[in-house]
């Protein structure tokens, strides 16, 4: 008997001290599980707050580079305007030129305004919006001494767990199954085959925060990729019309520089070749620009669908064909300002057929489900009504909708639900919100009075050329008092 005896107090020691080293092992782990964990997730979420830089730099950057190029534009506009005068040093051009010259360099302006307005909401929107979420949302998941005081266990916490536990013979005895509590009925149901002790679940009931969020799921996606793919349906109509705008600025700036030299070479230099020459330039480089920004991805609705892009850089070359004629030394007759006047009304369709292409070209392509997605080629959210034209010049970068396989949110498993309450709960989406949609009104406003003044510069050239060039106007002196 007292073999026996003694040796079940043997057997009890070994199985208490052996169990009491697996508890302090496990203590030990816990601890370093917890620091370990924490410091994963802080630098996780200092990632995350890198993606917010990542993505609002893209905007800022280009917000200021086009501040830098509106800049330049604008002394190059009034280049053209104020010291390019024209018919200060000898007659004055044609009126036909003259008509295309004007309207193309005050269009040119209107669409410079435009974008640089529109550049410095983007960018001041997109940092405000940063800011935001960086001082706000975007914090460092810190513990704080509380949680550190529950993560950190002492020894003699082993004499409160169960006698299963504390004198458990390894191997005849086999530990419970995990589980957990059922909200419903108040029992401990098991959740998986791995077999733990109870101070196992101990852990994860204090430690693991439960904030009622949603599990992680192959299609979810960290917080605030939804947080700020809202914040961006307040700024990047903006940014995309901003781009396009400067675009068309250059379009009708590189028309109206080839028309005033033209005017410059003929006028007051009276050079036919070099003429040509700069002409030739010119209409390279805009068709160059037209060619590079613009594609040919046809739009849904579309009601211009000749493609005017083609075809608007060479209105340079039939100008200098007019004026080449117009100032040659060729005998003014009936049937050469016949085909002087034919040449410039071909050029006013040309311009008055492109006014109409812009509108068709910047009108926005609203979807009802979402484009797939590929490396390397332009992409966006079907929130974002891009025009299909300008799907590749615009270099936006949405906030992705989903994790790449094998990815995972540290922070979002830190605040999901326990259990099966976790995969019940919805996963946070960005904010509802309508399309902010404000940009596209006001520069379809400006498409809208390009395509007004190239319908009164028309009717005013027919009037004109019907009743004889500057008919209305008085060659010298004015109706209230003459020059001093």
């Amino acid at each position: 008997m007292e073999e026996i005896t003694a040796a079940a107090a043997a057997l009890s020691s070994a199985a208490f001290d052996y169990n009491r080293a697996n508890y302090i092992f496990d203590a030990r782990m816990r601890w370093g599980r917890f620091n370990t964990g924490y410091s994963m997730a802080m630098a996780q979420t200092s990632q995350y707050r890198e993606d917010i830089s990542d993505l609002t730099e893209l905007t800022v950057t280009k917000a200021d580079t086009y501040h830098t190029v509106g800049t330049i534009c604008f002394f190059l506009n009034f280049e053209l305007i104020v010291d390019g005068s024209l018919g200060v040093h000898g007659p004055a051009p044609p009126g036909w030129l003259m008509g295309l010259y004007w309207a193309n360099v005050c269009i040119a302006i209107m669409f410079l305004v435009t974008f640089t307005w529109m550049a410095m909401h983007s960018g001041a929107r997109a940092t405000a919006g940063a800011a935001q979420m960086r001082t706000h949302t975007m914090r460092l998941p810190i513990p704080t001494p509380k949680m550190l005081d529950m993560a950190r266990v002492t020894g003699n916490s082993f004499e409160k767990q169960r006698v299963h536990d504390v004198f458990r013979i390894p191997f005849a005895m086999r530990a419970g199954k995990e589980s957990e509590v059922d909200e419903e009925s108040g029992k401990r149901i098991p959740i998986s085959d791995r077999r733990m002790p109870k101070w196992y679940h101990d852990e994860v009931e204090a430690l693991r925060k439960d904030e009622g969020g949603a599990a992680p799921s192959p299609t979810s996606v960290p917080e605030h990729f939804e947080l700020y793919r809202g914040l961006q349906q307040e700024w990047w109509c903006y940014d995309v019309y901003s781009r396009i705008g400067i675009l068309f600025w250059f379009s009708h700036w590189l028309t109206s520089a080839s028309l005033y030299s033209m005017c410059h070479v003929f006028g007051e230099l009276r050079l036919l070749w070099p003429a040509w020459t700069v002409t030739a330039c010119f209409v390279t480089a805009h068709w160059g620009i037209l060619r590079l920004d613009i594609t040919s991805k046809p739009r849904e609705g579309s009601f211009m669908c000749l493609p005017i892009e083609k075809i608007v850089p060479f209105v340079p070359v039939l100008a200098v064909f007019g004026m080449s004629i117009d100032y040659s030394v060729l005998d003014p007759t009936p049937f050469l300002q016949g085909l002087i006047y034919t040449v410039s009304w071909i050029c006013y369709a040309i311009q008055f057929a492109w006014a109409i292409r812009l509108y068709d070209l910047a009108a926005p392509q609203f979807r009802d489900k979402e484009s797939p997605e590929h490396a390397g080629d332009a992409w966006s959210p079907m929130e974002w009504p891009v025009p299909p034209a300008f799907s590749q010049a615009v270099y936006l970068v949405s906030a992705p909708k989903y994790l790449e396989p094998g990815q995972t949110c540290l922070t979002q498993e830190m605040k999901a639900a326990k259990g099966q309450k976790g995969q019940n709960v919805p996963q946070r989406k960005a904010n509802e919100c309508s399309h902010s949609m404000l940009p596209w009104k006001l520069f379809r406003g400006a498409i809208i009075t390009s395509i007004s003044m190239w319908v009164l510069i028309m009717f005013g050239r027919g009037f004109e050329q019907i009743n004889g060039e500057r008919f209305l106007l008085k060659q010298e002196g004015r109706v209230e008092r003459w020059p001093s």
